[in-house]
């Protein structure tokens, strides 16, 4: 037995050997396009780049999440810092994008005209009610979401073609006069997943189906997919990842045979006469390239807020929504062409870059340093990239040249039926996620009690959120549950400790 024993990890170490050869050939090519680094220091990221090998110690700098600015902090603050290394213009600008990030919006006509403009049609008033606490947010205990989004229309590619009445998300409010979109019924249940080595595990679940539409019938071959909003730490940090970083892994096609076949959700240049293809890393399905578009979006989207870059005075409004187009709007001639302006969006774009990740608990501890080990030999870091350094030609200081451990490869993966959109005949119309960031996960419930995990919230803990995983992580999954059945609870506690 303690021979089969020895052959097993002879066995894994190598594969494990193998796979983390074919990663630094891939980044050794990668970093001869990295321009923004000298010669010497493009070895040197090269070098701390590596997927360790070593499980018997923590590696240098782990416990910085976020770099050198990191925030050591595990109350319910702990998204809610910004990055110690800013400077004290740079704080106060923090402090003026927060205010920006709470700032609670209110329809027109108001006499506070700096704030009105919201909907017609809204998800929500502010960011901050959506990402509570700049965490996650959680399911509704009623029928009025708050921090839910769900999104509808036909996917086409990865485009997703708005519905001709009902938009590109369901919205559950309307200002005075104007009828919400739709009533949900989310429906809680217990279900039973079976995995490859003839276990069971009971896991949560959730049904979320429209009951009731209020501008009328909708094609029942529209996507229906539900989304909690997500935390928001760390983006500047994420945005600051070179694309080429993020390009190396870019595998449609799986041409290396190792399972994996995340791809780039490549995007177009919303300048005028730009045809340059752009990186997505923003959203749940990356489908945009930069926080200022993303902040953009979500002002008109999810509260009907036109701005510089997102410029409909209506949000979501359709023309088959009358009375919503005969509502109100917030656009006053001496305050600008929209209902806020650059100025504003800046602020927010601000406030999200600086954002610290929580730095890391335990590293040292020996069953989160095994946890860590199963994570990285089950093939987790195919998805979960590690670590990055980012670039230093982008314009904030305190983002230049950090080494950042985010684990996400900010690409898009088949995570398999279980988790896919479906349309409202059952039908599965998008399988394809973008890789979440898993810094702070350990901390989420801290931050936000309600909060649970996955896309759409469904998981309670972050065990049920791993045993979910199917499509590309099915191989992982079933080596996880194959080899590390007895120890899945060190896997946990290294994921708690990020």
């Amino acid at each position: 037995m303690q021979f089969l024993n020895k052959l097993f990890l002879l066995t894994i170490t190598k594969h494990l050997a193998l796979f983390l050869l074919l990663i630094t050939l891939s980044i050794e090519l990668a970093f001869a396009d990295r321009n923004d680094l000298s010669r010497k220091e493009r070895e040197i990221v090269n070098k701390v780049t590596v997927p360790t090998l070593n499980f018997d110690k923590a590696e240098k700098f782990e416990a910085m999440t976020g770099g050198a600015g990191t925030i050591s902090d595990i109350s319910r603050n702990s998204f809610s810092h910004h990055l110690s290394t800013l400077t004290f213009k740079d704080k106060q600008n923090f402090l003026i994008g927060n205010g920006m990030f709470r700032k609670v919006w209110v329809s027109s006509p108001s006499s506070t005209k700096a704030s009105d403009g919201l909907g017609p049609l809204f998800n929500s008033r502010s960011c901050q009610s959506c990402h509570i606490k700049d965490g996650r947010g959680n399911l509704p205990s009623n029928k009025k979401p708050l921090s839910l989004v769900v999104k509808t229309g036909k996917y086409k590619g990865l485009n997703l073609i708005p519905d001709d009445v009902y938009g590109k998300q369901f919205q559950s409010f309307g200002v005075a006069g104007v009828s919400k979109e739709v009533d949900f019924s989310i429906l809680r249940r217990i279900r039973t997943l079976s995995f490859s080595n003839n276990t069971q595990s009971k896991v949560s679940d959730i049904l979320i189906s429209p009951i009731k539409f209020y501008y009328g019938k909708i094609d029942y071959a529209n996507s229906i997919s539900p989304r909690i909003s997500p935390q928001v730490i760390g983006m500047g940090l994420l945005e600051a990842i070179r694309d080429e970083d993020i390009i190396k892994k870019h595998d449609p096609y799986d041409k290396n045979k190792d399972g994996i076949s995340g791809r780039v959700h490549w995007l177009k240049s919303r300048e005028e006469g730009n045809n340059k293809k752009l990186v997505g890393r923003f959203g749940l399905r990356a489908a945009t390239h930069s926080l200022t578009v993303q902040s953009s979006v979500a002002f008109m989207h999810d509260m009907g807020i036109s701005n510089p870059l997102s410029t409909n005075r209506y949000g979501d409004c359709t023309k088959h929504q009358v009375e919503c187009l005969n509502a109100p709007h917030g656009v006053q001639p001496n305050l600008g062409k929209n209902e806020t302006n650059m100025k504003v969006l800046d602020s927010i774009v601000f406030y999200l870059s600086s954002l610290s990740p929580p730095k890391r608990r335990n590293v040292t501890n020996k069953s989160v340093l095994k946890g860590k080990e199963i994570f990285y030999n089950s093939g987790c870091i195919s998805c979960h990239t590690p670590k990055y350094v980012t670039s230093k030609s982008v314009k904030k200081d305190f983002l230049k040249y950090q080494l950042i451990w985010p684990y996400s490869d900010l690409l898009l993966h088949d995570m398999g039926d279980e988790l896919a959109d479906k349309d409202l005949n059952g039908n599965i119309t998008n399988k394809e996620w973008r890789t979440p960031p898993l810094w702070g996960i350990g901390l989420a419930q801290t931050v936000n009690p309600n909060a649970t995990f996955l896309h759409d919230g469904r998981a309670k803990n972050i065990l049920e959120a791993i045993l979910w995983h199917s499509g590309e992580a099915q191989s992982s999954i079933d080596f996880l549950h194959e080899k590390y059945s007895e120890n899945i609870k060190y896997l946990v506690s290294f994921l708690e400790s990020l």
